[in-house]
């Protein structure tokens, strides 16, 4: 479930509750303008009603949160310059710019909510374009204590079949389930500089590595690269 908040001026105001939101994440931009359509939303007229008094007020902004089985906040989208575009029945359609998560930010959380998630390789579930997505919900939701070290990971060039799948088998290799350790180059870069879960990396082994060279390409080098800087000891198989 989700709710609409308004920021005022002295504290955020929830205004109503929405079983789903339609158009809340994109994959080209961070910030933007879009179109939101909310879906089967508690109170229509309160929600109309605030907005309008806000807009008339200040520069009104809010936000739209995503709510656990225990109505606790699991994770915020940002959303300025709201105006009501059009109303029918129970949905609305709204406008503002948007801070976006990438697709399949939500449908992860969603998961994690349902208790979905309780396996590696789930993952493998989502659209190629939802990976990102994936890999964004990763980071927000494990944050590894226990930092291990001089530890040897194992992947297979069978398992995955572009880049943003080589992160998520990765970061599960690395942090177990939900596990990160990276979404790109350079983020791979800081992991293993800041520590991300593991203070240091012995060894990779690389199975079916030549499978991987054919689709990543460039990249293949540089990610050996990368880890070969951090003195990890690459096996090629």
């Amino acid at each position: 479930m989700f709710v609409f908040a308004l920021e005022t001026l002295q504290e955020l105001q929830i205004i109503t509750s929405i079983d789903d939101v339609k158009n809340l994440e994109n994959n080209k931009t961070n910030l933007g303008y879009r179109e939101l359509r909310l879906i089967n939303v508690q109170n229509t007229e309160k929600l109309k009603l605030e907005i309008e008094k806000a807009s008339k007020i200040y520069n009104n902004q809010g936000y739209i949160h995503l709510l656990d089985e225990n109505k606790s906040v699991v994770v915020s989208t940002f959303i300025s310059n709201i105006r009501i575009i059009k109303s029918k029945k129970n949905n609305v359609t709204l406008s503002g710019y948007v801070w976006h998560h990438p697709k399949g930010f939500h449908k992860a959380y969603k998961m994690i909510i349902n208790n979905e998630i309780t396996h590696k390789n789930v993952w493998k579930q989502f659209k190629k374009d939802e990976l990102q997505g994936w890999l964004t919900f990763a980071l927000h939701y494990n944050k590894p204590e226990i930092e291990k070290e001089n530890i040897k990971i194992q992947i297979d060039g069978n398992e995955f079949h572009n880049l943003d799948e080589f992160f998520c088998i990765l970061g599960e290799e690395v942090n177990g389930i939900t596990g990160y350790f990276g979404r790109n180059s350079y983020a791979l870069y800081d992991c293993l500089r800041s520590n991300f879960g593991v203070k240091s990396i012995s060894e990779l082994t690389w199975n079916n590595h030549e499978k991987s060279k054919k689709f990543l390409k460039t990249k293949f080098n540089t990610i050996i690269e990368t880890f070969k800087e951090f003195d990890v000891k690459i096996i090629l198989k």
